[in-house]
């Protein structure tokens, strides 16, 4: 089990959201799921949901984790190198 995973395991703390946005100009629609998917599967953080606009070449995701060092050290695991990332602090929704 890794490391990360056991520790957080053993102390269960309050998931943060985080938001990212990436550019994904270069990579084929074949490259982007196979991204998605390897992401996915990721064991420190959870991943929420990736949002892509092809045309402009970006993706947004959405991940839970307990601080953003740990966002930071997943991304550069899987050589993503964001534009920013914010922790959601406040969320308001429309009423349909």
């Amino acid at each position: 089990m890794h490391a990360i995973t056991a520790a957080l395991e053993e102390n269960p703390i309050a998931m943060a959201r985080y938001f990212s946005v990436h550019t994904i100009a270069c990579l084929t629609r074949q490259q982007l799921n196979a991204l998605i998917e390897e992401l996915k599967r990721g064991d420190t953080v959870t991943s929420v949901r990736f949002i892509a606009d092809t045309v402009e070449g970006k993706l947004l995701c959405e991940f839970e984790a307990p601080n953003r060092e740990l966002v930071e050290a997943f991304l550069a695991v899987h050589n993503m190198h964001p534009h920013w990332i914010v922790q959601a602090e406040h969320d308001w929704r429309g009423s349909g």
